[in-house]
């Protein structure tokens, strides 16, 4: 190979190196500008919560200006989430807390079929808190695997079908 083209190699090598290397700078810096577009975008929503909590609603007039604030809250709470969603689409911010919920609302779930198989003296309730309970033990074996960094948000939502809320 003569050096002519060994340095058409290199430099073609580098040009695609280098291209990837600005996209994914770019992918960067654009996530994070979303964060901080969600961040102003709750900040603004929270503003104008305490105004909606701070305004009276004793006349008509009153109520109906406060009905129109809680629209507008509405609508920047909608928002920010669409940004948040978008800045984060598998939610890893809020992972932990939902596995957390799921973990205990599927536990009363339990107590309640366990007590209607006691009151109705039915083996249908005890079979249908067996599944929940084998759930239960399936989501609390991908907590641990979040926290001890096995398994990424992503892989877990999708092995426990866990959606983004």
């Amino acid at each position: 190979m003569n050096l002519k083209t060994k340095l058409i190699a290199i430099t073609a090598t580098c040009l695609v190196t280098a291209s990837v290397f600005s996209f994914s700078v770019l992918a960067d810096k654009d996530v994070a500008s979303l964060k901080a577009l969600a961040k102003a975008a709750r900040d603004k929503e929270t503003s104008e919560h305490n105004v909606l909590d701070a305004m009276p609603d004793q006349t008509r007039e009153d109520k109906d200006a406060k009905n129109k604030q809680g629209i507008k809250v509405k609508s920047l709470g909608n928002e920010t989430r669409r940004l948040e969603l978008e800045a984060d689409p598998d939610d890893t911010e809020n992972f932990a807390k939902q596995l957390e919920e799921s973990i205990g609302n599927l536990t009363i779930i339990v107590i309640e079929f366990k007590q209607d198989a006691v009151r109705n003296n039915d083996d249908t309730y005890l079979k249908k808190a067996e599944e929940v309970e084998k759930r239960i033990e399936k989501l609390k074996k991908g907590q641990e695997e979040y926290k001890n960094n096995e398994k990424t948000v992503k892989q877990l939502r999708n092995e426990l079908d866990l959606p983004v809320l």
